[in-house]
């Protein structure tokens, strides 16, 4: 599978640069040679398929990714490193503990990549078989398992291949990182084709990385784009030649737009789900002047809106969002309640809210379980806070809603501000865009609880201000 594709560029370009850390840079041939090494390395220590799900943590960014390479060369399917029910797990971490550990001691390490270079074939392995575990993004309890064969890597590599990357050589700068989907998808897709992988590096590493190298992909979610864009140092030219791909929640238009001035023009922003892959793609330019949008469906790829009754609702009707393709998986790993709930008839349900334009353009209004019933009026924070990011002076925003001293859930928005920021304007600004809420509550803040993709942490949010309410007195 893909890395027999690493292997490939090893032997045709073997001096080509295939990783870069801010601390190491690896040629294909020397990353290859690695891998060798601890895949005979790890076939020694007795680690094949039949040992199930692996997870590792390489102490260094260079060594994490070999070792995670090295164990798919050798047909072991692998998890992320926070995945807590993993069958086996790795680390050459100092002094680490906890269940299911087989530490890698410094001394194993250094005989390992000392030892001379040998061959390890790509073992041979069912297509359908399981590839790869990832962690379903979420905000309530514990994230789910997401299964992914050999197949489904293969596919969704090709689709990112149409959707996004083709002709795309350089380096691939991936700052969600591997155990994310975009993350995973990107690092194997870019040695499929010969292009080089960049990792660990921090946002105000970025625009030297992007200043460096002539050409490549960024991969990011809009908090680490926004992050970039305040670490962004005086002088930076603009960087046509470097495409930015966005995915893990939506892109603000003033985010958008600010990016497209003083990073490059060339934005594009994806919508799916760890379930799926990618499911819209639209190019930033073409999506800011209608707020929610994500694009059009990729080819193979099937994005319905259907009623409560599970019927298609017309063009411009709000309806939940299902996905269906080759490249869904069916279910989660061992959570059959959880399975039965989201994947019905073929379909995956991520629980959005959206609605398609004329022309198949998909607008996501938000999440139907972050529908908020203020006093019988049903709104959606993800409009509130659209309507308050228009404004110069608000960095970013979150809505959610809190019950009140009579019971009824009263609207909170939580606001971080560059600079001093009035009640009256940003209720000012919502009712310019048609929200008359008498009832509505700021609460200024330094940042805004997200996940590990960027997406809002309501819970946490409603949690930090009912303490403070508490403790005020309120």
């Amino acid at each position: 599978m893909f890395d027999a594709y690493l292997a490939f560029q090893a032997r045709t370009r073997p001096r080509a640069l295939a990783l870069l850390t801010p601390r190491r840079r690896a040629t294909y041939a020397e990353f290859d040679a690695d891998v060798n090494r601890y895949a005979a390395a790890f076939l020694r220590l007795g680690i094949t398929p039949d040992r199930g799900i692996v997870a590792v943590h390489g102490n260094s960014a260079y060594r994490h990714h070999v070792m995670l390479m090295a164990l798919a060369r050798i047909g072991v399917a692998t998890t992320a490193t926070a995945d807590t029910r993993a069958d086996l797990r790795l680390s050459d971490r100092p002094g680490a503990k906890g269940q299911n550990l087989h530490p890698l001691d410094a001394a194993w390490i250094a005989e390992v990549e000392a030892a001379d270079p040998v061959e390890v074939p790509s073992a041979p392995r069912d297509p359908a078989g399981l590839a790869r575990v990832l962690l379903s993004s979420g905000t309530t309890g514990e994230a789910k398992r997401v299964p992914l064969s050999w197949r489904r890597m293969e596919a969704n590599a090709l689709s990112a291949l149409n959707a996004y990357a083709a002709g795309r050589l350089g380096v691939w700068a991936i700052r969600t990182g591997v155990d994310s989907s975009l993350g995973y998808s990107m690092a194997t897709l870019a040695w499929s084709m010969g292009a080089a992988v960049a990792v660990d590096y921090a946002p105000q590493d970025l625009p030297l990385l992007l200043e460096r190298q002539p050409t490549g992909l960024l991969g990011l979610t809009p908090m680490h784009l926004r992050e970039m864009l305040r670490r962004l140092p005086a002088g930076f030219d603009l960087k046509p030649d470097w495409r930015i791909v966005v995915t893990g929640a939506l892109l603000p238009a003033p985010l958008s737009r600010e990016a497209r001035r003083r990073i490059s023009p060339d934005i594009h922003v994806i919508y799916g789900s760890t379930e799926t892959g990618r499911a819209t793609v639209g190019p930033a330019i073409h999506l800011e002047e209608t707020p929610g949008a994500v694009g059009w469906p990729v080819p193979g790829v099937s994005v319905e809106l259907v009623d409560a009754d599970g019927s298609p609702v017309p063009d411009g009707a709000q309806g939940e969002v299902r996905i269906r393709s080759e490249r869904n998986v069916g279910r989660y790993l061992d959570d059959p309640e959880a399975s039965a709930q989201a994947f019905r008839d073929g379909w995956f349900h991520p629980g959005d809210l959206a609605r398609r334009l004329p022309g198949g353009l998909i607008v996501i209004d938000g999440r139907a379980d972050e529908l908020m019933n203020l006093g019988g009026r049903k709104l959606l924070p993800d409009a509130l806070e659209r309507a308050l990011m228009d404004h110069p002076s608000v960095r970013d925003a979150a809505a959610f809603a809190i019950p009140g001293p009579d019971g009824v859930e009263q609207c909170w928005i939580a606001v971080v501000a560059d600079s001093d920021v009035s009640r009256e304007a940003l209720v000012q600004r919502l009712s310019g865009a048609g929200f008359e809420l008498p009832a509505v509550r700021f609460a200024w803040a330094e940042g805004i609880p997200r996940n590990e993709r960027g997406k809002v942490d309501r819970k946490a949010l409603r949690t930090q201000t009912l303490a403070a309410l508490e403790k005020n007195a309120i």
